[in-house]
């Protein structure tokens, strides 16, 4: 029988910094509220309050949805650049995790994280529509201006380097974020509840590999997923850095 998860109020309690020396960490759009990215569900997310939004979601839209695709992911990122990383991005920086983000702003690389796991992509990345025969690939300010930005090596439109509804992950991020749970000994699921696929399997791979399991939620929506030993109940702003600040192993 799996233990009942438990409820508590400090990462610190459960699990103090000394104890594990390979931290891996999941992330999600609440560890970037505090950097005035919105997340998607609830009644604030974007998806109730914005409701167009939705045709930046959907590959079967292209090309038609191209202008909301840039609109609404690179207006991510330019707030993102513009307010720069959150305490909680730097804690994870500052302690060396590893990092599996199912966001798109860039804040794990901007706050110095160098092990980064992009399971969705990147904002600040453009690709060309035309994958078969072109392929370009390269950052979003290469793209040529016009009514919409262009590839950079081609004449067809660029889009922004995110996952859509309708598209595959890339699977060497798959890959790759499945050797980081498998090789960690303390698994963080930060601003997400890692109840979506593939998301999902990440805590159960950890935790069968013998890691400890932790979800940090500020607000949490039902009970806790069975995957995790214990849920921390607060602010992932405060919760990491109070965490972040202790002794190292």
């Amino acid at each position: 029988m799996v233990d009942a998860v438990k409820d508590v109020s400090s990462l610190v309690d459960v699990a103090p910094r000394e104890r594990f020396a390979r931290v891996c960490a999941l992330t999600g759009a609440g560890i970037s509220v505090a950097a005035g990215l919105g997340t998607f569900r609830g009644p604030d997310g974007l998806w109730t309050i914005a409701p167009e939004v939705e045709r930046a979601m959907h590959a079967h839209l292209l090309p038609a949805n191209v202008d909301a695709l840039w609109s609404v992911w690179g207006g991510m990122w330019e707030i993102a650049a513009g307010a720069g990383p959150t305490p909680a991005h730097r804690a994870l920086a500052a302690t060396g995790a590893s990092v599996i983000t199912q966001n798109i702003d860039g804040l794990h690389q901007a706050a110095g994280s160098a092990d980064v796991v992009e399971l969705h992509g990147s904002a600040g990345r453009a690709r060309c529509l035309d994958d078969d025969f072109c392929g370009w690939t390269g950052q979003a300010h290469e793209v040529r201006q016009g009514d919409l930005p262009g590839c950079a090596r081609c004449t067809e439109p660029a889009r922004p380097a995110v996952v859509l509804f309708g598209e595959m992950l890339d699977p060497e991020a798959l890959g790759e974020a499945r050797r980081l749970v498998s090789s960690c000994d303390l698994f963080l699921a930060v601003g997400t509840s890692g109840r979506v696929a593939p998301a999902s399997w990440l805590a159960p791979t950890a935790r069968a590999a013998g890691a400890y399991c932790v979800n940090i939620d500020l607000h949490p929506d039902g009970p806790a997923d069975p995957a995790f030993h214990a849920r921390v109940v607060g602010d992932a702003q405060d919760v990491l850095t109070e965490w972040a600040s202790l002794p190292s192993p």
